[in-house]
């Protein structure tokens, strides 16, 4: 692969890459996932530390994930969720070695961002079902599905060179519209908190329950974990199935 190409492909946001990385020689494929590694982990970290910052601000969260973008785009794709790396694998544009890459690095970097958290701040924040009625714990669950099939959905739009928004645009359109995604999406979660992040959820929900000594808070993790996967999965079908093919007939 030439320099000019190299330079390429880090420079793009998308996460269509896999189809160039195949093709890298071994050495060249392991400095990939290094990179890919450790900057997913780095813009968890930062996104993880800049929620507990934002003390629930809408606003100063979606700037926190605008950040973690700006740091990981142009090397790992800036997935900064386990959800978007499940919608990707679906959709094929990396594969199961690569998105269990993805997955650790988020994991690990929430943790650390956590931890940081609770060393420089003394404080750490999770998601947590506020009441055990069927009721509440079905509107958590819909939200974060709900939320994160918007948000999701409109990453696979925006990544796609047949479906983006802004043809030709420069990579900044996109941090942009992506993080008003985010924004924008957790209006369909002020039930639960609006994470759409199981990385997060996991990660911090761990650190504080050993912090405290509180293990009940974890009986309903999965709220947060199965309902941004759930979301994920749906965005990437509707995708696949129906909103492009759509595209491709107008």
């Amino acid at each position: 692969m030439s320099q000019d190409t190299k330079i390429i492909k880090r420079t793009q946001f998308t996460p269509q890459e896999s189809d160039i990385k195949n093709i890298i020689p071994t050495q060249g494929k392991s400095k990939e996932e290094m990179r890919i590694f450790l900057f997913e982990f780095f813009g968890m970290a930062l996104f993880a530390y800049g929620i507990i910052c934002s003390q629930g601000s809408d606003e100063f969260l979606a700037l926190f994930f605008f950040a973690s973008v700006c740091l990981a785009a142009p090397f790992s794709g800036a997935h900064v969720n386990p959800a978007v790396t499940l919608a990707m694998l679906l959709s094929r544009r990396i594969n199961f070695g690569q998105a269990v890459l993805y997955w650790l690095a988020q994991f690990t970097g929430a943790l650390c961002g956590a931890c940081c958290c609770y060393l420089i701040l003394n404080e750490v924040d999770s998601p947590q079902v506020k009441s055990q009625e069927y009721s509440w714990i079905l509107s958590d669950v819909s939200g974060e599905a709900f939320g994160a099939f918007t948000f999701i959905l409109f990453i696979l739009i925006q990544t796609d060179s047949e479906t983006t928004l802004t043809p030709g645009g420069q990579p900044m359109t996109t941090y942009v519209l992506v993080a008003l995604a985010l924004y924008f999406s957790r209006g369909f979660t002020f039930h639960s908190g609006g994470c759409l992040n199981p990385g997060m959820a996991v990660s911090l929900q761990l650190f504080q329950s050993f912090q405290t000594g509180d293990r009940q808070r974890m009986e309903f993790l999965w709220v947060f974990v199965g309902g941004p996967m759930g979301g994920g999965f749906g965005a990437s079908v509707f995708f696949e199935l129906f909103y492009k093919k759509q595209i491709k007939r107008l």
